[in-house]
C-alpha cells in the first residue's frame, strides 16, 4: 500500500458559504485536520492553526462551498457505461452517428458477441431517433443492445431479437412491453422488464473497478464529494471497499441495494436480508442506507405510471407490480432495520410508493403492543424516500408531510429532459412536476438530484433547473415551481445531508463537520441565473484531501 494520503488542508481568503445564503463577503480561512474541519474564521488565524506540512490554498476571494451531495445516482451504471459505445445526443446527434458508433464498437467485439451502447434520446436528436434497421446496418452479425438515456427502455437489432427468441407470438413479460408495429412485428424497442430478456454478459469486478476510477475523477471535477448509489449490488459495494482499502476512494458513497432484479440490475433482496445488513452500517466513506424498489418507468419513454394518458396518446404507462405482490418485501425490509427508497415517477406510482411504506409500517406495528410508537419507529423517524416523486397529488403531499418521507426530487431532469416532459405531460402537469416550490413550502425534505447517467451528474445543471425551470433548448417548463439560488444550493448540501441522517456531519462548512470543500470559479449569488449552469469547481476536497485541482 502506498503512503497514507494527507488529510490536512487550509484554505484562506475564501468567501465561505453558509446555509440559506447567509454568508459574509469578508474572506475567511478554513482548517481541516485528519479529515475534519477544526476551524472557520479569520484567515491569519487559520494560517496559524495549520498543521505542519499541510498545504495552504489561497482562494483569492473565490466562493467556498461544502462538498456537493448527489442524492440519487448510479455510479456502477456510470462506470459500466464508460466502457460502452457512447450514444448520447451530444456525441451522436443523428441516427447516422449512432450507426457509426455501434459499427465501431462491433469492430472490436468477437463474432456473435453482444455490442452495447447507451444514452440515446430521440427527443434531443437532429431528425428521428435510431431504429432497429439502423442497428441492423451498424452490426448485422452481432446482437446489439442500445439503452435509452432514461434506462427504462432499450433498442435492439434483429440479431438480438433472434437471440432472445422474440417472435410475433412472444407475450409481454410482467411489468414490461415488447413494442410492436401495426403488423404485430417487434420494432426492437423493449420497455421496462422486457429488457431483462436479453442475456447480456456480466462485467467482472476488475472491469467495474476500472470504470469506477473514471467515475471518481468525473465526480471530483464536478465538485461532488458524496453520492447516494441507488442501484448498488455486491459488485458495487465490493468496488467501494477495494478502493477504500487502497486509499483511492475520493468520493463518499451511500449505497442503496437494488432490491428486485430489473434489466441489467441484479436484485439483492435475499442477500441483504439474509446477511443481516441494517441501515447505517459502515463508516464515513461507505455507509449502507437501505433497499431500493422500482415501481414504474420514465416520462420521456412514456412508461411512467400516470393517472391520465400521456399527451396525444391512450397510454398511462406501466406499473410494475400489484401492491400485494411487493408489500411483504417492503414490510420485511422495515422489520429488518432497513430504510426503503421507492422509485415513483407517475402519480399512480407515487401513490403506490406511499401505500407500500405506510402499509409496511402498519404491518410491522401490528405486532407491537404500542402500535403508535412502533409505527413512528418504523416509518416517521426513518426518513424513507420516494425517488423522483415527479407528480405527487394533493393527498400524496399530505402523506409525505405526515410520515416525514423524503421526496428525492430529480429536478435536474427539467434541464436535459424538459422538452420531452413538456411534450408528454402538457402544461397543467408540468406545473406540478418535480414541485420543489411546493415541497419546500410544505416542509417536505426534498434534495435535488440528477439520476446520473440518465442526465449529467454536474450539480450546476440541476441547480440551474431548480431556479429557472428551463430546458436545454431554452423552453420554460413552468413558472410555478421555481426556487431561489439559496434554496437550490441547500438542496445539494444541507437538505441532501438529511437523506443519510448526516446533517450534523455533512453539507456545511463548520467546525466538527467532515472536510469536504468545493472552491468555485465564481460566486453563485453574483451571477445571472443563466450563468449558474456554467459554474465550475476550481478545487475539490474530500476527507481533507485535494481530489481535483483547476486554476488555483
Amino acid at each position: 500500500m502506498s503512503e497514507h494520503p494527507v488529510r490536512n488542508l487550509t484554505v484562506v481568503n475564501a468567501v465561505v458559504h453558509q446555509p440559506g445564503g447567509r454568508f459574509s463577503r469578508d474572506p475567511m480561512g478554513v482548517v481541516v485536520e485528519d479529515g475534519v474541519i477544526t476551524f472557520v474564521g479569520e484567515a491569519e488565524q487559520a494560517r496559524a492553526r495549520t498543521p505542519e506540512g499541510a498545504p495552504v490554498v489561497d482562494a483569492g476571494g473565490r466562493y467556498l462551498m461544502p462538498g456537493l451531495i448527489e442524492s440519487h445516482g448510479h455510479p456502477g451504471m456510470y462506470a459500466r457505461l464508460a466502457m460502452k459505445a457512447d450514444c448520447r445526443p451530444s456525441v451522436t446527434p443523428r441516427a447516422s452517428d449512432v450507426v457509426n458508433a455501434i459499427r465501431e464498437a462491433a469492430r472490436e467485439a468477437e463474432a456473435g458477441e453482444w455490442v452495447s451502447g447507451w444514452g440515446y434520446d430521440e427527443h434531443r436528436m437532429d431528425g428521428p431517433g435510431p431504429t432497429r434497421a439502423d442497428l441492423d446496418e451498424a452490426a448485422p452479425d452481432h446482437p446489439v443492445f442500445l439503452k435509452r438515456t432514461c434506462a427504462h427502455m432499450a433498442l435492439v437489432n434483429s440479431a438480438a431479437l433472434v437471440r432472445m427468441g422474440i417472435t410475433g407470438d412472444t407475450p409481454d413479460p410482467a411489468g414490461g412491453c415488447i413494442v410492436r408495429d401495426e403488423n404485430g412485428e417487434a420494432t426492437g424497442l423493449l420497455q421496462e422488464k422486457a429488457m431483462s430478456m436479453a442475456d447480456l454478459p456480466e462485467e467482472s469486478a476488475d472491469d467495474l473497478l476500472a470504470g469506477m476510477r473514471v467515475a471518481l475523477d468525473d465526480f471530483a471535477a464536478w465538485g461532488i464529494t458524496t453520492v447516494h448509489d441507488m442501484s448498488s449490488g455486491p459488485l458495487e459495494v465490493g468496488a467501494y471497499q477495494r478502493l477504500h482499502a487502497a486509499e483511492e476512494l475520493t468520493t463518499r458513497f451511500r449505497p442503496w441495494y437494488f432490491a428486485l432484479r430489473q434489466g441489467d440490475f441484479p436484485g439483492s433482496f435475499d442477500e441483504v436480508i439474509g446477511a443481516g445488513i441494517r441501515s447505517g452500517f459502515g463508516n464515513d466513506m461507505v455507509r449502507i442506507q437501505g433497499l431500493k424498489f422500482v415501481l414504474d418507468g420514465s416520462v420521456g419513454g412514456r412508461t411512467a405510471a400516470v393517472e391520465e394518458p400521456f399527451e396525444g396518446a391512450d397510454s398511462r404507462g406501466i406499473l410494475y407490480y400489484d401492491t400485494p405482490d411487493v408489500a411483504p418485501m417492503v414490510a420485511r425490509a422495515l422489520s429488518s432495520g432497513l430504510r426503503v427508497a421507492i422509485h415513483g415517477i407517475g402519480d399512480r406510482a407515487v401513490t403506490q410508493a406511499l401505500d407500500l411504506i405506510e402499509g409496511a409500517g402498519r404491518e410491522v406495528a401490528a405486532k407491537d403492543e404500542d402500535r403508535d410508537g412502533a409505527y413512528e419507529q418504523a416509518v416517521t423517524t426513518r426518513r424513507h424516500r420516494v425517488e423522483h416523486c415527479t407528480l405527487p397529488q394533493e393527498d400524496d403531499l399530505r402523506r409525505l408531510v405526515a410520515s416525514r418521507i423524503i421526496a428525492a426530487s430529480s429536478t435536474a431532469f427539467v434541464y436535459e429532459l424538459g422538452d420531452s416532459y413538456i411534450n408528454n405531460l402538457g402544461q397543467e402537469r408540468m406545473n406540478r412536476a418535480y414541485p420543489m416550490r411546493t415541497f419546500l413550502d410544505r416542509g417536505i425534505t426534498a434534495p435535488s438530484n440528477s439520476d446520473f447517467p440518465v442526465t449529467t451528474a454536474n450539480p450546476w445543471f440541476g441547480i440551474y433547473a431548480c431556479v429557472t425551470r428551463t430546458s436545454v433548448s431554452g423552453r420554460v417548463a413552468d413558472t410555478v415551481q421555481n426556487i431561489t439560488v439559496a434554496e437550490a444550493l441547500d438542496a445539494y448540501t444541507t437538505e441532501a445531508a438529511k437523506a443519510s441522517f448526516e446533517e450534523d456531519r455533512l453539507g456545511r462548512i463548520a467546525e466538527g463537520f467532515l472536510g469536504d470543500l468545493v472552491l468555485l470559479d465564481r460566486n453563485p449569488f453574483d451571477v445571472s441565473e443563466s450563468e449558474l449552469k456554467d459554474i465550475v469547481s476550481e478545487l475539490t476536497v474530500c476527507d481533507g484531501r485535494i481530489v481535483h485541482r483547476g486554476r488555483v
